[in-house]
């Protein structure tokens, strides 16, 4: 298979990887859920600056509506 990937096959396979390396930090104890919906609110207000270069507003919507419930603010208890 000599395709190349799209640049959304390339988005997700990134997102995966962040996504595990998130929830091993937590797992881990080396991050709490806080510490991720940090980071992750974080990355939110990076791209807005930026949106009338490249249109940011599905990736933040990702960001908040997709990653963030991943890590509860009561730590999923």
């Amino acid at each position: 298979m000599d395709a190349q990937p799209t640049a959304l096959e390339i988005a997700n396979a990134e997102t995966a990887i962040i996504l595990s390396l998130l929830e091993t930090l937590v797992d881990k104890k080396i991050l709490s859920n806080a510490e991720v919906r940090r980071l992750l609110t974080n990355s939110v207000s990076r791209l807005r600056p930026h949106e009338y270069a490249v249109p940011a507003g599905g990736a933040a919507g990702v960001i908040l509506n997709d990653l963030l419930p991943r890590f509860p603010e009561d730590g999923g208890d």
